[in-house]
């Protein structure tokens, strides 16, 4: 008796509601709030799909990182500058270290390679050098660095590589040149510049006059 009595009540209190509650649904719905991406993963996953479409693999690796693969695989033995333990943030001792580059992924991808194989991948991810932050300087940063191994490789695919994605994330009318340089761990090395996105070429402050802007190395 007090279960049917129950469900008297609940189905009578029920049908009220329906009677004197109607909803609307003519009105707009409630807007619920949506951020934005983070621009430094924006940028990442548009160069990934790019660098993907071009046949490269996204490969990843350890971002607390063995001596051997930050440096010493790296042509930089001990005693290097690029040691200096004001540079590097060294963990317990000097055989750990928080990487200062995302270099040693390629230096595991081409171990894991054996030589027999060839090599077309990119590494993006985070690096940590003892810096003073500023506009221009963090003590943790992103890289995103490529490998290119096979026959018949040599600058000038280098440079189409760099000036595809140059004119992707700057404009088509971006210009890119290369410049030599020196680097422990390519022969020959080359700076990797782009006309400014701000004066066009015509010089400015943030190219400090020289239409240009140095955005990478490689070699």
């Amino acid at each position: 008796f007090y279960e049917e009595k129950k469900l008297q009540f609940e189905e009578a209190s029920l049908n009220e509601k329906l009677a004197n509650e109607a909803i609307d649904i003519t009105l707009p719905a409630t807007r619920i709030p949506m951020g934005a991406p983070n621009i430094l993963e924006k940028i990442i996953e548009e160069i990934e799909t790019l660098l993907m479409s071009m046949g490269y693999d996204v490969v990843d690796g350890p971002e607390i990182e063995e001596d051997r693969y930050n440096f010493e695989l790296l042509n930089i033995p001990k005693g290097h500058p690029a040691r200096d333990a004001q540079d590097t943030f060294y963990i317990k001792d000097e055989d750990i270290l928080l990487r200062s580059q995302t270099s040693p992924v390629q230096v595991r991808t081409m171990l894991a390679a054996k030589g027999e194989i060839p090599i077309r991948m990119i590494c993006p991810g985070k690096t940590w050098r003892r810096d003073d932050d500023d506009a221009t300087h963090s003590h943790q940063f992103m890289q995103i660095e490529g490998l290119l191994v096979d026959k018949d490789i040599s600058l000038s695919d280098l440079k189409g590589t760099f000036d595809v994605i140059a004119k992707h994330l700057f404009g088509t009318s971006t210009e890119t040149r290369l410049r030599p340089s020196y680097y422990q761990f390519t022969e020959p090395s080359v700076e990797l510049d782009i006309s400014c996105f701000n004066c066009g070429g015509d010089g400015c402050a943030i190219c400090k006059q020289t239409g240009w802007i140095t955005v990478a190395g490689a070699g």
